[in-house]
């Protein structure tokens, strides 16, 4: 009956938290009343785990969504992944009555996981310098630590990366799923760093062994090591603290040898959401979603509620931002001002000045917003950013949607080439969406004014 197995969610992002309670499961949810202002965390379904036993011990919604405990430790978020079944060409949930079915136990399910951190190797080139935590195939329901080890670490020292436990399966919830759950939150050093009892929680790496703590980009080969911004460890002068963290990101399994099927699944774990009510106008998602569809989309797919999304997630971004700074501040080095000074472009702001406060750009946004909803014909043009002007450092160029924002290349950002097409596809079917959608990311100048 079995013919495949997936893992649902393919991709798992933990978020790092030192209670020993996982966050509750919540809603975002966009208000009514007030589209553009910050959504509603709404308490949703939760299953509780007794870690001993490895089983759901109930299922209940919280009255309340709670961050941090009563001792003001954050709640890590601790992703159940799933275990699917294509039975006959459709996807159904593994479950115990179904494995009985093929004549296969509940002990013959295995998993096994594999992640890492491999900042310090990224950086130094040392193959010592990886850092690796492998769980070999399990089949019991106890949590198994997933403890870094690397051979430039002092001698039986480890780095925690959580745990990964194999949900036992009951007659209330028989579904087949295993939970990850990650690390502390916590920095690591090295022998070398100063401060300790202030700065880390343990001293891991030996520096008389590699050269994390001493670590300097300006030494290797640009072309083959560095990043876009560079630099993004703590260091001092651009030299490595020998600081690591708990952060990791790999790869989990299950299989079933009897029935010869296997599935595998992707996990990381990274920093809390310190803004779980916003989202960003181009995230992970949207990658994955151009690269599983493609950059173009078909008409009949394009709908105002998603234009409304991109021209929501748009002003919640800038919301989080201090524009001003961003629009210029000559003495801010991590301005789009100065990013763009360092490719050739004179430093000047990008804006004018009045136009970029906090409060001019919700009111710009709320009546694009309704303009979008009415079917107003807007007053503003075209200045969507495409993908292939990214380098454009003119007047016009710097101030195209979205604005104020750097891509990974140094460059200001652009949507994907699908919602790009998607705000176009949408003006095709509703007279309004495209010009209000692109507008939405960039403040046009006051009708008679001149550029700065």
């Amino acid at each position: 009956m079995i013919r495949a197995l997936r893992i649902l969610p393919p991709l798992a992002i933990a978020r790092l938290g030192s209670s020993p309670d996982p966050l509750d499961n919540y809603n975002v949810v966009v208000s009514d009343d007030d589209p553009l202002g910050f959504r509603t965390l709404e308490p949703a379904r939760t299953l509780v785990v007794d870690r001993k036993s490895g089983a759901i011990r109930r299922e209940v919604t919280p009255k309340a969504v709670r961050f941090k405990d009563a001792k003001k430790r954050v709640k890590p978020v601790a992703p159940f992944l799933e275990v699917w079944a294509d039975v006959d060409g459709t996807l159904v949930p593994l479950t115990t009555s179904l494995l009985r079915k093929e004549k296969v136990r509940v002990e013959d399910v295995e998993w096994r996981a594999h992640v890492g951190n491999q900042k310090a190797w990224r950086r130094t080139g040392d193959p010592d310098d990886r850092i690796d935590a492998e769980v070999d195939w399990f089949n019991d329901h106890a949590p198994h630590r997933l403890l870094g080890r690397c051979k430039n670490f002092l001698k039986g020292k480890t780095l925690p990366f959580g745990d990964v436990q194999f949900i036992r399966p009951n007659d209330k919830f028989p579904e087949v799923r295993l939970r990850f759950t990650p690390g502390k939150g916590s920095v690591y050093g090295s022998t070398g760093v100063r401060n300790v009892k202030d700065d880390v929680k343990d001293v891991v790496y030996d520096k008389n062994r590699g050269r994390w703590d001493a670590h300097t980009d300006a030494s290797l080969d640009p072309w083959q090591i560095m990043t876009n911004p560079g630099y993004i460890y703590a260091n001092l002068r651009e030299v490595s603290r020998g600081y690591l963290d708990d952060e990791c990101d790999g790869i989990v399994e299950v299989r079933i040898e009897k029935l010869n099927l296997s599935a595998f699944a992707r996990i990381g774990a990274g920093p809390p959401d310190y803004a779980p009510d916003s989202f960003p106008v181009r995230t992970i998602a949207d990658e994955l979603e151009q690269i599983l569809l493609g950059p173009d989309v078909k008409q009949k797919d394009v709908s105002p509620e998603w234009t409304e999304e991109i021209i929501r997630r748009a002003f919640e971004t800038v919301r989080l931002q201090n524009t001003v700074e961003l629009n210029g501040n000559p003495e801010d080095a991590n301005s789009m001002a100065s990013h763009d000074e360092r490719n050739g472009r004179a430093l000047e702001p990008i804006m004018a000045r009045a136009i970029v406060d906090s409060i001019a750009l919700r009111a710009l946004h709320q009546s694009i917003f309704a303009a979008l909803r009415s079917g107003t014909a807007p007053w503003f043009t075209q200045v969507l950013r495409e993908w292939d002007e990214v380098g454009d450092l003119t007047n016009d160029g710097r101030r195209k949607m979205p604005a104020m924002m750097r891509g990974s290349d140094g460059l200001h950002l652009a949507l994907t080439r699908r919602q790009f097409n998607a705000v176009q596809g949408s003006g095709n079917s509703r007279a309004t969406a495209k010009d209000a959608s692109a507008v939405v990311f960039s403040t046009p100048m006051p009708e008679g004014e001149e550029s700065e």
